[in-house]
């Protein structure tokens, strides 16, 4: 009766979760560890599904508590196709918190079941999943070298991408021999991205060019969408922009069809920087208002930004600066609203470029801007304030000008002097004939190429102490002669099967191999927090006898004095009174 309830609850939570709904889900599967089952295969399930909705709301440290609840489960019933599932969850959550070493470890293991159990099927996946590790890790990596500007990290980036590849490769040479045209078709969309990370454009396109060929036998819209993106994003690399706006419109028009207005953005702002790129400004200006027009109907102010600022420099080259100064105005606005710093930089040397080419036709006593909305088909309201040279040095949204006085008079006189000083300013520091088409390439054109946006916490090892504690909780367990179980939502029955377990020589030996194997994957961790032992003396042989009989959770105990000392509250002193 017990199991059934358990099993019901069990049931019910799955299908909330397939409804999106992982908080009732989560509730649910938690009660059902609370009613308790000696299902060991029921249990597992319960851990997993709990571990991969914790996974859907990015709790990732709950999620590593129940993947390791899994793992064990799975280990002490000698399930190694589950163990092998759980391993693979285990390293994509890694993944995502950017620890790669502790996601390659998990992630190899996956692979040795795969080959132990010469299952073709997952060790493809096995593939795949270490594959995106490297490229990961790469990308990260080659972002800290360009910021740092350290040939060994690129190096280090570079070395992954290929490993990468290589992993891919194998991915694909096992997909061909099942005859997986799915598998196929996202290893070659794969191996385009990754040799584009590794500069490696011809290659990219030819790898690219492969998806689209699959993707249009079986009629996948968003895949060739996809490829024909990427091999834009490779020619206009090569400077081959005629390429470029081709495979651009056409993603654009996939984009269009499908109905998705978020890709159908991005095609667009994309088909309009190549043809800025390519000097066909008036329609590029026709197709950054398309990407307008759809920021704003989703209200994203970043794209809207964006678009305002392309749109300003697109009129600029034109030299109508009126309307350049409107969408400038606009895009002003957008930066400080998103508080983008960058952005601002950018549109100050604009509106500097705009007022040397000819002040006098774009301001009103030196101090108001003149503006044209006329080529906006949706024009913004714009506020007086909005045209006053002052509200462009505003850095933040509450800003006020430093040192400007109260009296608009003396407003007017101090904007004035501010607009004398900018120009002597923009004199000394500009660099002729060099602005409008770098600014478009640096701020405004960007072809790389993600596969998912991660938040790296810059460490090797996770920063969780959930392995850790399962750990400690095990080996103070082992002290126990009972062999209490340390594993939630077992019942009382599943307890003896488990003491059971625990008592056969052939179980105690693979319960001490899977914890010796957790420990060593946060070898690294514990090497960072580890207290230095005392330097053994000569003399001291008794001592050194007393250490050798000390138990395993002692010395894992020691090596957590660090932090436990940094957590440690001290009573105050008391004063003793002096009669």
């Amino acid at each position: 009766m017990q199991d059934r309830s358990c099993y019901k609850l069990t049931q019910e939570g799955e299908r909330l979760f397939r409804m999106q709904k992982y908080e009732q889900g989560i509730d649910l599967l938690k009660k059902a560890l609370e009613v308790g089952t000696d299902d060991f295969s029921l249990l597992s399930a319960i851990y997993c599904q709990l571990g991969n909705a914790h996974t859907m709301l990015k709790d990732y440290e709950q999620a590593l508590k129940f993947h390791t609840y899994d793992i064990l489960v799975e280990r002490l019933i000698g399930n190694k196709p589950g163990e092998a599932k759980s391993c693979a969850n285990l390293g994509n959550i890694f993944k995502m918190k950017g620890a790669y070493n502790d996601a390659l470890t998990f992630t190899f293991k996956q692979l040795d079941f795969a080959e132990e159990l010469g299952d073709k099927v997952l060790k493809s996946r096995a593939y795949y999943n270490i594959a995106t590790i490297y490229v990961e890790r790469g990308r990260c990596t080659k972002l800290e070298a360009a910021e740092e500007r350290n040939d060994a990290k690129n190096d280090e980036a570079q070395s992954d991408f290929e490993n990468a590849a290589k992993y891919f490769k194998l991915n694909l040479e096992v997909a061909e021999a099942l005859d997986d045209p799915l598998t196929m078709g996202r290893c070659y969309g794969s191996l385009g991205n990754t040799f584009y990370c590794l500069g490696d454009y011809d290659q990219s396109i030819e790898f690219h060019k492969r998806r689209l060929e699959l993707s249009q036998q079986y009629g996948d819209r968003a895949s060739m969408r996809r490829a024909h993106a990427n091999i834009a994003n490779c020619h206009a690399l090569k400077s081959n922009m005629p390429l470029a706006i081709q495979h651009y419109k056409l993603a654009y028009n996939l984009a269009t069809e499908i109905g998705n207005k978020t890709e159908e953005a991005q095609m667009a702002y994309s088909l309009a920087n190549a043809l800025y790129i390519g000097k066909e400004v008036q329609k590029a200006i026709t197709y950054f208002q398309r990407h307008l027009k759809i920021a704003r109907s989703l209200e994203d102010i970043s794209g809207q930004l964006r678009s305002c600022y392309s749109l300003a420099l697109s009129f600029n080259n034109l030299c109508e600066r009126r309307k350049a100064l409107y969408y400038l105005v606009l895009a002003k606005r957008n930066s400080l609203q998103v508080n983008d710093t960058s952005a601002i930089l950018d549109i100050d040397n604009l509106l500097h470029e705009i007022l040397e080419a000819g002040q006098e036709n774009v301001l009103i006593d030196d101090i108001e801007l003149i503006i044209d909305q006329s080529a906006d088909p949706a024009p913004a309201e714009i506020e007086h304030r909005e045209l006053r040279l002052t509200f462009f040095q505003k850095r933040n949204i509450n800003d006020r000008p430093v040192n400007t006085p109260e009296d608009p008079l003396a407003e007017d006189r101090y904007e004035k002097e501010e607009f004398f000083d900018m120009l002597a300013k923009l004199q000394s520091k500009r660099m002729n004939d060099q602005r409008v088409d770098a600014s478009v390439l640096n701020a405004n054109i960007d072809f790389r190429v993600r596969q998912t946006d991660t938040e790296p916490d810059n460490s090797s090892t996770d920063g969780s102490e959930v392995l850790i504690d399962l750990i400690l909780n095990a080996q103070e367990r082992r002290m126990d002669d009972q062999r209490a179980p340390f594993l939630p939502g077992l019942n009382p029955n599943g307890q003896i099967i488990l003491r059971r377990l625990n008592t056969d020589q052939g179980n105690e030996e693979l319960d001490d191999h899977l914890v010796e194997w957790l420990m060593r994957v946060q070898s690294q961790r514990l090497d960072e927090q580890r207290s230095e032992l005392p330097p053994i003396k000569p003399e001291g042989q008794e001592e050194l006898d007393k250490k050798k009989e000390e138990d395993v959770t002692a010395i894992v105990m020691r090596m957590q004095a660090g932090r436990l000392e940094d957590q440690r509250a001290h009573l105050p002193t008391i004063p003793t009174s002096k009669n």
